[in-house]
């Protein structure tokens, strides 16, 4: 059953890839959607359907709240480091140029079953109640982020770079 879960919530965040030109670039959705090619961006695609899959998890075994954000908060901070840190890697520390399609697929599935696995261990150790107003605060700042980050113009810094070989800003379809 928590493959299943896994396994649905991956398939959804490759969906989400491929909403926001097709949906007609709507601003309500650009703190879900990626909005841009840069790898900021698509760190929404393994944020928030980890959130969803370690939500649905907690709420099936009956875990407390403490125990689902804390286990969200670990999976999004782990996946965060990882795929990041994967692209940065073999795009910086390799000196690969331009993005690299089958890296990149493959960096999300890596994040997102290590994110999964480190998700999965916080919530059945059922962590403190205490944990459970940093986690919260954590996360909504987090969604705050990607809002705010997404209206901005591109960034010459390479994680928040439009990453497109046509320069073309996904957000308003211009060059």
């Amino acid at each position: 059953m928590l493959w299943l879960i896994f396994a649905g919530f991956c398939v959804l965040g490759t969906v989400q890839h491929f909403l926001f030109v097709p949906l007609g670039r709507p601003r309500w959705l650009l703190w879900l959607l990626p909005v841009s090619e840069s790898p900021w961006e698509h760190y929404k695609l393994a944020f928030w359907p980890l959130g969803g899959a370690l939500c649905l998890t907690g709420v099936l075994i009956e875990a407390s709240r403490a125990a689902i954000l804390w286990a969200w908060v670990q999976a999004a901070a782990h996946g965060f480091c990882t795929m990041l840190g994967i692209y940065c890697f073999y795009r910086m520390a390799l000196g690969i140029k331009h993005p690299v399609l089958w890296a990149d697929i493959l960096n999300y599935y890596i994040t997102m079953f290590f994110g999964w696995k480190m998700g999965l261990r916080a919530l059945l150790r059922a962590p403190a109640p205490v944990l459970a107003l940093p986690a919260a605060l954590a996360l909504g700042a987090c969604a705050l982020f990607f809002a705010s980050a997404s209206v901005l113009p591109p960034e010459k810094y390479p994680m928040f770079r439009e990453e497109t070989k046509n320069g073309r800003d996904q957000r308003t379809g211009t060059s």
